[in-house]
């Protein structure tokens, strides 16, 4: 609910709250797992490449 009421006379009040700091921190933190997600993968590829190699001599 909404903490400030006000007197309403007619009609009806919608009060949105929105939060930037919040919005900014989570959008960070989702680019940061994103980079590391494909990080990881292509550092996985490598080593896969790697051990493939290694095995076929």
């Amino acid at each position: 609910m909404c903490k400030n009421k006000t007197e309403q006379t007619s009609g009806s009040s919608v009060h949105v709250e929105v939060n930037v700091t919040k919005i900014v921190k989570y959008v960070c933190l989702t680019g940061i797992a994103i980079v590391g997600i494909i990080f990881g993968c292509n550092a996985w590829a490598e080593v896969q490449k790697g051990n493939s190699s290694i095995h076929a001599e």
